[in-house]
């Protein structure tokens, strides 16, 4: 049987932004902090994620998606597109389009979705 699906953050996104994904969307959600990645190179982040096998990863950084282009899926990614903000404009960016890039990523053979903030 495998794993539920986790959500892990980068650690440039807000712990709290962990709790009010996890409540929108249902979905086990965890921040770096909170997995104690935050002083962890990406790459060794992606690899533990790949050891789980289904975590989507959320992140500013393209590294991930470099990763994940170059060493392949899981980790699945969503990729922010957008600059510097405060926690609540950051969730009213992601908010609108997070269950359908989820769904997206979990049913489908896609890896990495992108949301930019001037396609909205």
């Amino acid at each position: 049987m495998q794993p539920e699906w986790e959500i892990w953050l980068d650690t440039h996104i807000s712990p709290a932004i962990a709790k009010w994904m996890a409540d929108y969307t249902g979905f086990v959600v965890k921040s770096s902090y909170i997995l104690l990645h935050n002083n962890l190179e990406d790459i060794a982040i992606f690899q533990k994620a790949k050891d789980r096998g289904n975590v989507i990863l959320i992140s500013k950084d393209t590294d991930f998606g470099e990763l994940i282009s170059r060493l392949g899926a899981p980790p699945k990614l969503i990729s922010l597109l957008i600059g510097n903000c405060d926690n609540k404009t950051l969730w009213e960016f992601m908010k609108p389009e997070i269950k359908e890039c989820i769904r997206l990523l979990v049913n489908s053979e896609i890896a990495i979705v992108e949301l930019e903030k001037d396609r909205r």
